[in-house]
């Protein structure tokens, strides 16, 4: 069973967060550490949210009639683990809001704001800007925010590096994303960028695994994608939505591969003259041929010709092969019948 991989914050990524504030400093003005109380900070309504619960349902709970009552059910219960972390060690990294008037919009840090309130907390600690991060590096903040984060779905990841190549094109043009400019935004090593950008242009079978969960890992899913032959993707991700390891997953690719390269494609014909007899090949081994013969003669219509055979001393290459011409010669006269 291969190990859940873990997502954490590297020093490259803590790195690119201190890099993206400086060039925020630049467009936004100075920002500053502060703890704020919870009561004055709201979700921005602008920015897309991936929860579906908000502050009134923390605050006065999940109506029943809600039409998303499940799906807000389920993100509460994992809020509430969040809430028990926040209860014995506290708010690790610092939420990230703007100031709006009398008010604070949370740039990054949802989940941390909404699990401190059910934590029972009054205030937290946050990372104030005077004014909203705009396009590429709001982006960039939201992607470092995210990525300390272990519960992230890999559809997720996918889609908030989507969101920073979409934001640095409106305001660079629509440059190439190779996975060295990935690495220089994001602060990922090259080989991360690379699957990355593997899993986002993969083929389509595979994009829709990842959304519906059955690929789950982006090791696999850049493995999966790299996958000509539909075929043989497609026996890749029956073995990842089975759970089988990434070296599992290799074993299978090599084999069908191997498989499809030895598959005789019978509807094929050569170029050049029609051909009017079968070349039956040759071997230097006489024990293939006698496994042929012995296979024919042991079907009924052939078994009569089992005292032929009997006496053949298969260690010797003439015997062998007037054999096996022998058995072409019954099998015609037979067929001619």
């Amino acid at each position: 069973m291969s190990k859940k991989k873990r997502f954490g914050i590297s020093e490259a990524l803590t790195r690119g967060l201190s890099e993206t504030i400086h060039v925020v400093e630049n467009n936004t003005g100075l920002f500053r550490n502060v703890i704020l109380p919870l009561s004055r900070i709201e979700l921005d309504p602008d920015n897309p949210r991936k929860l579906a619960i908000d502050l009134s349902d923390i605050r006065a709970g999940i109506r029943p009639e809600d039409p998303l009552y499940a799906r807000k059910q389920d993100e509460l219960e994992r809020l509430k683990e969040l809430a028990h972390t926040i209860k014995t060690s506290g708010v690790i990294n610092p939420v990230v809001v703007y100031k709006l008037g009398e008010v604070y919009r949370v740039v990054a840090g949802e989940r941390r704001c909404l699990a401190s309130i059910l934590a029972g907390k009054q205030e937290v600690e946050a990372r104030v800007f005077n004014e909203k991060p705009k396009g590429f590096e709001l982006k960039l903040i939201q992607w470092v925010e995210n990525t300390a984060r272990e519960d992230l779905t890999l559809d997720e990841r996918l889609d908030n590096v989507r969101d920073i190549v979409h934001e640095y094109q409106l305001q660079h043009g629509k440059t190439e994303v190779t996975a060295t400019l990935l690495k220089n935004i994001t602060g990922l090593s090259l080989s991360q960028t690379t699957y990355y950008l593997a899993a986002m242009n993969a083929p389509e079978d595979v994009q829709i695994e990842i959304q519906n969960g059955g690929i789950r890992n982006l090791d696999k899913a850049a493995l999966i994608a790299g996958i000509s032959s539909h075929d043989v993707r497609k026996h890749a991700i029956e073995a990842c939505r089975n759970g089988s390891s990434l070296k599992e997953i290799r074993s299978i690719i090599s084999q069908q591969k191997s498989l499809k390269k030895n598959r005789v494609d019978l509807a094929s014909s050569a170029r050049g003259r029609n051909t009017v007899k079968i070349n039956m090949g040759s071997t230097f081994h006489a024990d293939v041929v006698r496994q042929i013969i012995e296979s024919v003669v042991s079907r009924q219509e052939y078994d009569k010709y089992l005292d032929v055979f009997s006496q053949v001393n298969w260690l010797d290459l003439r015997q062998t092969t007037k054999a096996f011409r022998k058995l072409i010669e019954l099998m015609e006269r037979e067929t001619a019948l």
